[in-house]
């Protein structure tokens, strides 16, 4: 037997387990993570509170997860199912007017005046173009992601119920014990001190800059659509960029759910131009700001290309969900931050 068979043996069998223990944990994946960034940016309220409660570690802990749950949590799971309720009564009152209602007509009135258009420009007459199936197939999409989480779908499963328990529960854990996990984690890293703190450092400031993001990305998509609102002539157009500034905290749809419907009500009371505006102006400006403010707004906290943060939301978000919108910046800027150690270091 060769003297490196056992070493290699052993390494198999590591890996083996901890293949095994990645698909253990990996439903609780989500939950976790959305309480690390909960636990990561309400940090500051933990250590007051600790300072107050005599340095009473699990007091302080059960306190600041209490007033993280009163505060933030619930008000937003609240928001949620408001929002979703709203969303899908939107979703379905569009979809129905395409389907047979005014504005049904008007969309095949533009139709045909966008086929007469293309075929004078470009000569091919052939070209088919139903701009009514391209928007309910949109609007079918959109609805079978608000459908998941419609008030309906929800009371019926407890799905909710268990997420939001697990996110209280991880963030308890890593108010109390988040130093020792994190001595736990990079303690078994072999790695140097120094690169230690490089890596801890990039993923608070990730986090923390994703999060930022997320909120200079609400607020400008909720002063567009005011602009927006203004313009097509609707009324209150403050209050539905205030109302937006909530919704477009959801993660790629929570613009389309603002303009959509209002640019469908628009043209099935027969504002044509106020409605083709909308829609314009919502997929080309509102739904792309996204794209742009938050790499922007990231970039000041973290060393990382505004492009490579882009692509690595955009791709985080079609990978894992939500969730991505997290892992795919941290995994980018981990990468660079170990390129960079490794070319000081070797």
């Amino acid at each position: 037997m060769r003297e490196d068979t056992p070493k290699i043996a052993f390494l198999i069998l590591l890996g083996l387990l901890m293949m095994v223990f990645v698909a253990l944990v990996r439903p609780f994946f989500l939950p976790a993570l959305f309480a690390l960034i909960i636990a990561v940016i309400c940090n500051p309220i933990y250590k007051f509170l600790l300072r107050t409660l005599w340095q009473k570690n699990y007091i302080a802990s059960f306190a600041a997860t209490v007033i993280v749950c009163l505060c933030v949590i619930l008000p937003m799971g609240m928001a949620v199912f408001v929002i979703v309720l709203k969303a899908s009564e939107a979703v379905g009152y569009t979809v129905s007017q395409l389907e047979g209602g005014h504005l049904a007509g008007v969309i095949d009135q533009l139709n045909g005046w966008l086929q007469t258009k293309i075929f004078a420009l470009t000569g091919f007459s052939s070209m088919e173009l139903d701009l009514r199936a391209m928007l309910l197939g949109f609007l079918k999409s959109i609805g079978k992601v608000v459908y998941q989480y419609s008030p309906r779908v929800i009371a019926a499963t407890v799905n909710l119920v268990a997420l939001i328990f697990l996110v209280i529960v991880f963030l308890f854990v890593f108010f109390a014990e988040g130093k020792k996990l994190y001595k736990t984690i990079f303690g078994l890293l072999p790695l140097k001190e120094d690169h230690k703190e490089i890596l801890a450092r990039e993923i608070r400031l990730t986090i923390s800059a994703t999060f930022l993001g997320m909120i200079a990305t609400s607020l400008a998509q909720g002063f567009l659509i005011g602009i927006g609102f203004w313009i097509a002539g609707i009324s209150n157009p403050p209050l539905w960029g205030l109302v937006t500034v909530g919704v477009a905290l959801v993660p790629v749809i929570g613009g389309p759910l603002m303009y959509i419907p209002a640019a469908a009500v628009l043209l099935s009371e027969g504002h044509l131009g106020a409605g083709i505006f909308l829609l314009v102006y919502g997929v080309g400006i509102i739904s792309t700001v996204d794209n742009v403010i938050k790499p922007l707004v990231m970039r000041g906290k973290v060393n990382t290309h505004p492009v490579l943060l882009a692509l690595s939301l955009i791709g985080g978000g079609l990978w894992l969900g939500p969730g991505g919108i997290i892992v795919g910046p941290l995994v980018v800027v981990l990468m660079l931050a170990c390129l960079r150690i490794y070319q000081r270091e070797f």
